[in-house]
Order: structure tokens, then sequence, then C-alpha cells
């Protein structure tokens, strides 16, 4: 006899901010991020991401989450939906960040398992050896410009040719425009792909919310949440998992998660 599995999933908790939101044009740089999710792991993944500028603001994010949101800004059973499915499981350590540029102060926008948080710091934090050094980008000159920043080495290649002192991730305070940046391990890849004008939304569901934090703080959030179990996750999502006759799929909601996102900022 071949025995059912049942997965009952109640929801006893969700709440939204606002759905309804206003679209706004930006102007968008498409960038393709090639980057190492696991640090475990040797695989590389491919990422549409998005750079929207607007007045003296931007906003870095994955293709994924942009588009999402634009297509639920006033669908709350949408929403309800792709956060309850998507979860804090999905392996999205690429993925689930963004980056807000605002006048002069750059946050960091990521979730802790179900908890939204910000840090934040000045536009130029980063210090950067420019190099006399050109080339050729896609038909544009371009030159070299090396820095550390948070665990990592960096090198990137802007231009003028693009009149916008912006950039992929963090990569806003050059004298040019950002049309590539690699890590010196290998573990993350920009290479901008081509610019349109585009309609979309600028608040994000939760994130407008996120609690703003320090880097310590933020270090001890993960290492909390990494030994948890994904029940205790869902928990504080306000969902509960009944599981019928799975005891594989029980043993693994009730295991410490860990944690081997490679983060794009070594903490």
């Amino acid at each position: 006899m071949i025995k059912n599995i049942l997965c009952l999933v109640t929801v006893l908790s969700f709440t939204v901010s606002s759905y309804a939101q206003e679209f706004k044009e930006v102007m968008r740089y498409e960038y393709k991020m090639t980057y190492r999710p696991q640090t475990e792991k040797d695989t590389l993944i491919e990422d549409i991401t998005f750079l929207d500028v607007w007045d003296n603001n931007s906003r870095f994010a994955s293709e994924e989450r942009v588009k999402f949101i634009e297509f639920v800004s006033d669908d709350k059973n949408a929403i309800f939906r792709r956060e309850t499915l998507w979860g804090p499981n999905k392996e999205t350590s690429g993925q689930n960040w963004m980056i807000q540029k605002e006048q002069q102060s750059v946050y960091y926008y990521n979730r802790v398992g179900s908890t939204f948080l910000k840090t934040k710091e000045i536009l130029n934090t980063i210090t950067w050896n420019i190099t006399e050094e050109l080339s050729n980008y896609e038909g544009m000159q371009v030159q070299k410009a090396t820095g550390d920043y948070k665990g990592r080495s960096w090198t990137v290649w802007f231009t003028k040719e693009i009149p916008l002192l912006e950039g992929p991730y963090k990569f806003k305070n050059l004298p040019g425009f950002v049309v590539k940046a690699a890590s010196a391990d290998g573990d993350y890849l920009f290479e901008f792909n081509k610019s349109e004008k585009a309609q979309t939304v600028l608040k994000y569901h939760n994130y407008e919310n996120a609690a703003e934090i320090n880097d310590v703080e933020l270090k001890k959030l993960r290492k909390l949440v990494a030994n948890k179990s994904k029940r205790q996750i869902y928990a504080e999502q306000g969902v509960t998992m009944n599981i019928i006759d799975n005891p594989e799929f029980e043993r693994d909601l009730n295991k410490k998660q860990g944690d081997s996102n490679n983060y794009i900022e070594k903490l």
C-alpha cells in the first residue's frame, strides 16, 4: 500500500503595509551577475540584475525581485503566495539583498530568517586606487580601479562616456560609470549589458520597514538564525507545517539550518 504524504500549511498571520503603489519612470541599467551562492560549492550562477536610477537616487536588485514586486504591487494574494512558497529556505544568497542609494548614503537591505534588515554607510566608504590602465568595453573606453571592501578585493572598470557616477552593488563613488566589477576570488562578477527607460515600483514589500542595524549586529543575527530549524523560521513567518507519514521531511524541518551562504559582504 502506497502511503500518502499530506502537507498542511496553516497561515497564522500575514501583514502587508501597502499593496497599490505608484509606478515611476527610471533609467534602468542591466547587468549580468555571475556569483557563487554557497561557500562549499563550486557552482556559479548567472542572474540578471537591474540598476534603476532616478533623481539623485538609485536601487540595485535582481530582476526576479524587481519584476515580481512590479507584478504584485496591488495583489495581496500574489505577495502571500510568493512569501509563503519562496520562504526563507530558497537558495538566494545572491538575490536576497538589495542596495539603495539615497543622496549621500548607501543602504544594504537583506533578510535574515524572516526579518528584513538594513545597514547604512556614507557614499564614499570604499577607497579606490585609480590606475592609468585603459581598455575597451563594448566600444567604450574604460579605466581600471582596484579597492578592498568588507573581505573582498575588487577590480572595476569605469567609463566617462555614460555621464553618471553609478554602478552595481556599492560601486558608486568613482569618477564615472562602472561597467564591470570582479572580485579577486572569482565569487562575484558584474557585467553591464544595456540600458533603457522603465516604469517600476520604488517601495518594496517589507523592505521599506526594515530595521536599521550595524555589521556587528547583523553578524550576530546570522549566527542566531543558523542555529534555528526550518520549522522555527516558518513559525516566525506565521506558517505551521503538519507533516503526516514523512519522517525524513520531519527531520529536515527540525534540524538546524546552518549557514553556508557566500555573502557578498564578509563580516
